[in-house]
């Protein structure tokens, strides 16, 4: 590969590595300000923890126990609510395992989207939740132990449970509703579509706080905080961002472009340098030796002769055209040997001519 070939790659690779790099950052931005991991975290005092909500609940005589496996992986206590917080889609092991523990007399709190399959596994029925356009200022729709002394919820959203088979709604706006209950076997199971009212920045805002408190069950009733399911929506390569895609071309083509630059390139050995052709003094040789094999020695001494000639008055500064009287006058002064000399001046001898040639090409 030339060298002209190789900085245009290491250009492209350096191109590549700053527009993934670009992306890299803006996904770092955008993951900063406007999502969140899935699965909050109990013991996080920043806007997106549940830290608020876990003191309220042990200061109301519900002990909070945090849960590190999945439901279809840990065995629930029935005797205990199981609340789940921005828990991503529930995988079907997962949501037929909640199901199971309700129809065990186990009581279920989903706050956030659990995706449409999770979510009518978890009830029993087909549901989904949407963005609805329901007002962040909902209010109780019916008489319930989740809604007693409620009078208005802060949402952060305007998501709504939508076509939600038998459940109950007890939270809404507008027509539409926040949260809905289902009866499931000898259990309950919860539904709160907007996760937001129940995190750090909104637990403290209108009820919110006396609804997370009424959604652990009656007092005494312990709370298993499940953290462990946090799958994204979507799965395999779906479920990563968009950029990534782009971030993985980018890099793709970093990494070729510099294997291509410090690579070697297939076929023969590229030549450093021009052939150039042999010198002068090969093909002389080559010439004399030809002319004496032919039986002519004063031939063969000719072209040694005339080159030397040339070479002596380019050096000295004389016509071509200089008189055998000016070459010898001038092969003396330059130092030449007496019989380099008339090698030049007269007919001399061809290794004489030879020898004069030689030495003026060195000292040139």
């Amino acid at each position: 590969m030339s060298q002209a070939a190789r900085q245009r790659a290491i250009v492209i690779a350096a191109i590549s590595l700053l527009v993934a790099g670009i992306l890299l950052a803006q996904m770092a931005e955008t993951g900063s300000e406007g999502e969140r991991p899935l699965g909050a975290d109990p013991n996080d005092s920043g806007p997106t923890g549940l830290l608020g909500l876990t003191l309220l609940l042990k200061r109301n005589d519900h002990d909070v126990e945090r849960v590190a496996e999945a439901p279809s992986a840990e065995d629930l206590d029935a005797e205990k609510t199981a609340f789940l917080v921005a828990p991503g889609a529930l995988t079907a092991a997962d949501a037929n395992a909640l199901n199971e523990l309700a129809s065990d007399g186990g009581r279920v709190v989903v706050a956030g989207d659990p995706g449409d399959e999770g979510l009518s596994r978890l009830l029993g029925t087909d549901a989904d939740i949407s963005e609805a356009g329901v007002s962040e200022i909902v209010a109780p729709l019916v008489v319930a132990p989740e809604t007693q002394g409620v009078a208005s919820v802060q949402t952060g959203s305007t998501q709504a449970v939508e076509d939600f088979g038998g459940a109950l709604p007890i939270l809404g706006a507008d027509g539409e509703s926040t949260a809905v209950v289902a009866d499931v076997g000898a259990g309950r199971v919860v539904v709160v579509a907007d996760d937001d009212l129940l995190l750090n920045e909104l637990i403290a805002d209108a009820d919110n706080a006396l609804f997370g408190i009424n959604l652990a069950g009656e007092a005494g009733r312990d709370v298993q905080l499940v953290e462990a399911v946090r799958t994204p929506p979507g799965s395999g390569l779906e479920a990563l961002p968009s950029q990534w895609g782009w971030v993985a071309l980018g890099l793709l083509a970093a990494a070729f472009s510099l294997a291509w630059a410090r690579g070697r390139r297939l076929g023969p050995a590229e030549i450093a340098a021009r052939p150039l052709p042999p010198p002068r003094r090969q093909y002389l040789d080559a010439v004399s030796g030809a002319m004496m094999r032919a039986g002519q020695p004063h031939a063969a001494a000719e072209p040694i002769r005339k080159a030397a000639r040339d070479r002596l008055t380019r050096r000295v500064g004389l016509p071509p055209d200089a008189s055998d009287a000016q070459i010898r006058q001038a092969a003396e002064a330059v130092g030449l040997e007496p019989g380099e000399v008339e090698a030049l001046a007269g007919e001399g001898a061809m290794l004489a001519a030879a020898g004069a040639l030689a030495k003026l090409e060195k000292r040139s």
